[in-house]
């Protein structure tokens, strides 16, 4: 009877280990940014899900993305995060959608012109 006990006991031990050895594994989005801080770069290699979870961190959501937002974001196998660079909001697009716009009002209207019958 006692070694019946002792071996299920033995075995919800194991079967506990198991279970909990992953979740504890799993790292804090505290310590990606202090892997991070050490040297500026990831050292670790981090699962997909604790990357993720590091990026939605509020305590992390205000450094900026070419700091640890950035290298999590490579390592997410993200495009490298453009620093300096761009143009500005001109416009052009804006002033290309209406003429566009205008142009097809133009048709629109012509076509309704022609289209109806003559007496």
């Amino acid at each position: 009877m006692w070694r019946r006990l002792v071996t299920l006991g033995v075995l919800v031990c194991a079967v506990g280990v198991f279970i909990a050895v992953p979740a504890a594994s799993a790292a804090t989005p505290q310590q990606i940014y202090n892997d991070y801080a050490d040297n500026y770069r990831l050292d670790q290699s981090y699962s997909k899900a604790d990357l993720t979870a590091a990026l939605k961190f509020a305590a992390l959501q205000g450094y900026p993305k070419t700091g640890v937002q950035g290298a999590i974001q490579q390592a997410l196998g993200a495009q490298a995060v453009k620093t300096t660079g761009g143009l500005p909001f001109t416009g052009l697009d804006l002033g290309l959608l209406a003429a566009g716009g205008a142009l097809l009002l133009v048709a629109g209207a012509a076509m309704r012109k022609l289209g109806h019958a003559r007496k």
